[in-house]
């Protein structure tokens, strides 16, 4: 996944925030809209570049749906296809597989070999469903009466400093200590919610075979059916 121009990151960061919105209900809209960063990215000119988007046409996938798509599927699938919807659905931005992709998120190389299709899809789907301690947000009331909502990434004498976009989590905000009344642990994930609802079944299939796989085009998931 290329980038085009000097100046471009931010610009990608803002499209691909803009993209994961559009899956995200219309009641979660403003929080997720609000922790994914907006307001803090000024240069929208870059699009996103050399990734295959879906066909499609996608669906709302709820998790019996996909399960019943993918189960006992995942043989002669094709890895290059599957490696570009792990780009266009933007799990790459947050997450790596076989060494590629993002750090906010847990690394998925071995996702395959210790979690089921269901349980994949269902973190998917559903991510705030269960949160990893390690990768939960927290949320900080104010003295003002406002709150703010992030993931801790450290601290000094007086201030905490939280990653409030996970597409670009090395972006920190300072919270002055002395403004924190309460801290608690945010019961929704930072992952945003159907995630995979541009995809189509074939395309359903790729991904998860690539999630499974680890990224390694030589799993046994990518290998020729045999007649």
């Amino acid at each position: 996944m290329a980038i085009r121009g000097g100046n471009s990151y931010i610009g990608f960061i803002d499209e691909a925030r803009k993209i994961a919105l559009r899956n995200v209900p219309k009641e979660q809209y403003a929080h997720y809209n609000k922790m994914s960063g907006d307001g803090l990215v000024d240069n929208k000119q870059l699009k996103l570049a050399d990734v295959t988007q879906p066909k499609g046409p996608g669906k709302d996938w709820k998790l019996e749906d996909a399960l019943a798509v993918v189960k006992d599927s995942l043989v002669g699938r094709d890895f290059k296809n599957g490696k570009m919807m792990f780009a266009a659905t933007l799990c790459i931005s947050c997450h790596t597989s076989g060494g590629e992709g993002g750090s906010a998120g847990p690394d998925l190389t071995h996702l395959g070999t210790r979690f089921s299709e269901k349980d994949i899809l269902e973190s998917i789907i559903t991510p705030s469903k269960v949160i990893s301690d390690q990768y939960a947000a927290k949320v900080y009331y104010l003295k003002d009466g406002s709150s703010i909502y992030g993931r801790y990434k450290k601290e000094t004498k007086d201030n905490i400093y939280i990653s409030q976009n996970p597409f670009s989590p090395q972006t920190l905000r300072a919270i002055k200590k002395k403004d924190i009344v309460i801290t608690s642990v945010s019961k929704l994930s930072i992952m945003m919610p159907g995630m995979i609802n541009s995809l189509n079944k074939e395309e359903l299939k790729d991904l998860m075979a690539y999630l499974i796989s680890g990224g390694n085009k030589d799993s046994k998931e990518f290998q020729p059916v045999s007649k």
